[in-house]
This record gives structure tokens, sequence and C-alpha cells, in this order.
């Protein structure tokens, strides 16, 4: 009972001790595992359909950056779904191209080729993780073969 009660009031994890590389892969795991189960769940519960790339859209991302997109679409029943895909793709005009649709969400469709499924995924994961790594690398913000100590009150992380 009495380790019950230290676990729920924080007392049990007060003084969890960590090794550079373990807190470095768990903060990682944390930045990146929503990311990626997110998509992975994404691709679990949607669908492939042939579709057909109509043409090249253009737009601006500001006032001096033009931003390519990709218009398709797809038959579904006797619907037919349009959505902006990723740009800058070496299709023709009408050529047929694999895509995936999530199945209670019709209009959430990407083109099935990898920029298009994990382009985004890599990007907003890849940043924190290179950021992540810098930190890891740098010798004296984590001293190497030091321990650290992760404390539920500020300061949240300790050498020891």
């Amino acid at each position: 009972m009495h380790c019950f009660l230290m676990y729920i009031s924080g007392e049990y994890f007060a003084a969890m001790r960590l090794s550079k590389i373990r807190l470095f892969l768990l903060l990682g795991l944390m930045v990146v595992g929503p990311l990626v189960g997110h998509k992975l769940l994404w691709l679990w519960h949607s669908r492939r359909v042939a579709g057909v790339y109509s043409f090249k859209g253009l737009g601006s991302a500001g006032d001096q950056v033009a931003l390519d997109y990709s218009i398709c679409w797809f038959p579904l029943g006797t619907d037919t779904v349009w959505f902006n895909g990723v740009g800058n793709l070496p299709f023709p005009e009408g050529a047929a191209i694999p895509i995936r649709y999530e199945v209670d969400d019709p209009r959430d469709a990407k083109i099935d080729i990898f920029p298009a499924i994990w382009g985004d995924t890599i990007v907003y994961g890849g940043i924190p993780l290179f950021l992540l790594l810098m930190i890891y690398l740098h010798p004296k913000i984590v001293p190497r073969g030091r321990k650290i100590r992760v404390v539920w009150r500020r300061p949240f992380l300790l050498l020891d």
C-alpha cells in the first residue's frame, strides 16, 4: 500500500536516473512516436484506388514564392472526389496514378508515393530529431558519462 501511495504522489519517480543515450532515445521516441503512429494509423484505415492526375495547379506561398500542387481525382461509387496533391510530379496530364484515401473521409486523399505519404512526417519529425541530436552531441550541454536525474518539479533535468 505504501508503494502504491508513493507511486501516486510521484515520489516513486523522484530520483529516476537515466544515462545520456537512454534519455535522448526516450525524448526522440516521444517526438517521433506520435507522428509515425498517426501516419501508420492513417495507412491502416486507408484504401488504394486508381486515380487520375488532372493538371498542375499554381498558387503562392507569400508574395514572392510560387507554390505548385497537383489537382487529382478518383471515382468513389457514383461520385468523383477531387483533391490537391503534392507538386513537382513527373506525371503527364490525364495519367493514371495510385491514390490512397481515408475510408471515413475520402477528401483526405494522398497520391500513393513516398513523398506524398511520408514527406510531412519526415519534416515535422526530422527537425526536432535533428535538434535533439545536436544537443546530444554537444559536449558541454550533457557531458559524456554523466547521468541525468529526472524530477517532477523545476528544474526537471539535473546532472548527477
